[in-house]
């Protein structure tokens, strides 16, 4: 796989995405993280986030994970919003958000990017994983959070956890583009090295410059981004 076939398919993502009317918190906060790892502008991006924030949070259906969304979108953008991480700080019940393994690891994530720890919720993670979240992305978001938020500690967990999800690898992807994203980067920041045959994969995915909808094709320009930085790095 030559390293310039894909920055001409992250390209062409990039050249798509800007040309999306994107409107949902969940599809903006995925876009600014995906174009500023890629040092595009999000300024417009980033407007029209922020004025969807309603005090403290972002008032959708689904504040929570809106929140810690828009919250990680920022943190790549180096910025703290500090109101907003101290509110999802508050909507944590003893030691997890909403009793969801999803919640609490997309708050944790969020958490994690600004160097704010919490023990509670890392040990809920760990303590309450079993078959019912056996599932690729519901690991890979556990995984994610981990090391985010405390790496060397739970070491054990996420190196077991990263080969089951190798394991569960087909043809280098696993079905869905998002879903297969989310478990290569989550490879990518646990230092697995069998990267290439999915970053392969997921360049056969794309059409006419995208994977079918805005958030797999953030997702992808993601993960292109993470895996170009570790080769280049020489960590792949």
């Amino acid at each position: 796989m030559d390293e310039k076939d894909i920055y001409v398919s992250a390209n062409s993502g990039i050249v798509w995405l800007k040309n999306q009317d994107i409107t949902e918190i969940k599809d903006l906060s995925r876009s600014i993280q995906a174009l500023s790892l890629w040092d595009e502008k999000t300024i417009h991006l980033m407007g029209i986030l922020l004025t969807r924030k309603k005090g403290l949070f972002w008032e959708t259906d689904k504040p929570l994970l809106d929140t810690a969304r828009a919250c990680i979108a920022l943190s790549g953008c180096g910025i703290i919003a500090d109101e907003q991480l101290e509110w999802i700080i508050g909507q944590q019940n003893d030691d997890n958000w909403g009793k969801s393994e999803i919640e609490t690891s997309y708050a944790l994530i969020a958490l994690g990017n600004t160097g704010i720890k919490n023990e509670q919720g890392c040990k809920w993670l760990v303590n309450n994983y079993g078959k019912k979240w056996e599932h690729i992305g519901t690991t890979s978001l556990i995984i994610t959070a981990l090391i985010k938020q405390n790496k060397d500690k739970y070491q054990d967990f996420i190196k077991d956890r990263a080969g089951w999800i190798i394991s569960k690898r087909e043809a280098g992807g696993w079905t869905y583009t998002a879903t297969s994203n989310l478990a290569i980067q989550a490879l990518l920041l646990s230092d697995e090295k069998d990267i290439a045959p999915s970053i392969r994969w997921l360049m056969g995915r794309q059409e006419n410059g995208n994977w079918g909808d805005i958030i797999s094709t953030a997702l992808s320009l993601i993960s292109f981004k993470l895996f170009l930085d570790k080769l280049n790095s020489g960590s792949s």
